[in-house]
């Protein structure tokens, strides 16, 4: 049996704006532009979050058993990929508001979630920087059963990632959720910090 569930809200966190909201936005963008002199690095990372109390209900009456959680991501004709990436899901460690600007308003709506601010710039609540992996462009939680991770290669594709044990932990109330952090390989806030950019 399968269940599926659609985004209760969703979000591009972009690097180049920092204040920027892109709540709205029909396309959710996971990107690391590089200049062609490479001394310009811009990322974006996505922010999604399902509502999964209807799935933890049946799995507590017994309607569903041994469950298995994927995030699937569809490509949206996506060009120039490295020969080999990896993306990443954590579980967020904050609350956010998603906000109802695009990336390409103008001007800039600055209010909702961005790379710098969980509410938005008016609100000036921060992301987080205390025990979790964080840099600016959110907050999330890393370690052993916190990340899903997805290897593919230059060919452009939807995407199927399996985020199990993070579900599990939101569902046994460990941890709170807030959604998935979705980033590349090699972005700021990796695990492996002699890689950041």
């Amino acid at each position: 049996m399968h269940y599926f569930t659609f985004a209760e809200k969703d979000s591009t966190l972009y690097q180049a704006s920092s204040s920027l909201n892109a709540g709205l936005d029909e396309v959710l963008e996971v990107r690391k532009d590089v200049s062609d002199t490479g001394d310009s690095v811009n990322v974006s990372r996505i922010l999604v979050k399902f509502d999964i109390n209807s799935i933890s209900s049946s799995i507590n009456d017994g309607t569903v058993t041994n469950p298995r959680f994927f995030l699937n991501l569809y490509d949206a004709n996506s060009n120039n990929l490295a020969t080999s990436q990896s993306l990443y899901a954590y579980p967020v460690s904050q609350s956010w508001t998603m906000g109802d600007a695009r990336s390409y308003d103008n001007p800039v709506v600055e209010e909702g979630c961005s790379w710098k601010y969980r509410v938005g710039e008016t609100d000036g609540t921060l992301w987080g920087h205390d025990t979790m992996v964080s840099s600016s462009g959110g907050a999330w939680t890393s370690g052993s059963g916190f990340e899903g991770e997805l290897n593919f290669t230059h060919k452009s594709s939807d995407f199927r990632m399996d985020v199990t044990d993070i579900v599990f932990k939101w569902m046994s109330g460990s941890i709170s959720n807030h959604g998935f952090m979705v980033k590349r390989s090699g972005s700021v806030g990796n695990l492996d910090t002699s890689t950041d950019e």
